[in-house]
């Protein structure tokens, strides 16, 4: 297996500083975490980028409520809704969209306050 090129994908997200500072914050120096991430890229449609997006997105979210939720667990809540979407929908669907479709329509249980 080819290890991964966090300096390459840093670069080609230098259009969104918002997606480099989330993914070093909370995947940079974190092995088993970025492992984690890159494995359910590997099993989704979706880009890496698509996957850090809708981080964000969850994020954001959780922050506005004051709540909080582990990064394994913020992985699973986006592999949901990446699996939601079905085999083809990589090139329909936007991964970001899909997450805030969740958020509004189900809320995230999981998460706890701060």
């Amino acid at each position: 297996m080819q290890e991964f090129d966090t300096i390459r994908f840093l670069e080609q997200c230098a259009d969104s500083p918002v997606v480099q500072v989330y993914f070093e914050t909370n995947f940079c120096g974190e092995a088993a975490l970025l492992s984690a991430l890159l494995d359910e890229v590997d099993e989704s449609v979706f880009s890496l980028r698509q996957w850090v997006e809708a981080l964000v997105v969850l994020s954001q979210w959780l922050e506005e409520r004051g709540l909080a939720l582990s990064i394994e667990e913020r992985l699973g809540y986006v592999s949901c809704a990446a699996a939601s979407a079905g085999s083809a929908a990589g090139a329909l669907s936007d991964l970001s969209s899909l997450v805030g479709d969740f958020l509004g329509q189900y809320g995230c249980e999981r998460a706890v306050k701060k």
